[in-house]
């Protein structure tokens, strides 16, 4: 019951934050996609079906991945000496998009695994892609299951590229140094 409660919480706040604006991340948006196609390179076990199940997989989600970056909210910030900056907002679209996911992930595990649908593992499924959302550094555990490896990767990054072909601002909030050049410029104010 308890996990329940903490699964419903967890779900009601990652909607919530869904509808706020944050500064875009390096390690969200460039780093952890390119460690999931990394993980997916090292999970995957090369046969013939692996490899439709593995085209398959990617398609979808950079269909979904594409679909999320084109109707997030990019809001810019101008700050003083400084290049352009901007603030992201997932909003409805994401939110769908991530329901997609999840449920391509519970549909490949009960085909594929040959696993039994069962309420318990859809609240699994959901609770873990909730965390993996709000600590994406939990992704980084390692191991998993290559074809969800294969999803993962595909519908970051071409989330992370779609950001980025419609704002160029975009690629300079996440650059290396953006915000150790913010902090000093703040300092040279002061």
């Amino acid at each position: 019951m308890i996990t329940v409660i903490l699964s419903l919480l967890l779900l009601i706040y990652f909607i919530r934050g869904q509808f706020g604006f944050e500064r875009p991340k390096r390690w969200r948006y460039w780093l952890i996609p390119i460690f999931s196609l990394i993980m997916f390179g090292v999970t995957f076990k090369y046969s013939g079906v692996n490899v439709i199940i593995a085209l398959g997989m990617l398609i979808l989600g950079t269909v979904i991945g594409v679909y999320q970056g084109q109707f997030a909210t990019i809001r810019p910030i101008k700050k003083s000496n400084l290049e352009d900056r901007v603030e992201v907002r997932g909003g409805l679209h994401y939110l769908i998009g991530w329901a997609l996911i999840l449920a391509i992930q519970v549909v490949a595990e009960a085909i594929l695994k040959h696993e039994e649908l069962a309420i318990a593992a859809v609240s699994k499924e959901a609770f873990q892609g909730v965390i993996e959302e709000l600590f994406p550094v939990r992704r980084i555990h390692g191991g998993g299951w290559w074809v969800l490896w294969a999803l993962s990767a595909s519908s970051s990054l071409s989330y992370t590229l779609t950001l980025g072909r419609r704002s160029p601002a975009f690629w300079a909030t996440i650059k290396r140094h953006a915000r150790r050049d913010e902090r000093r410029a703040d300092r040279k104010r002061m």
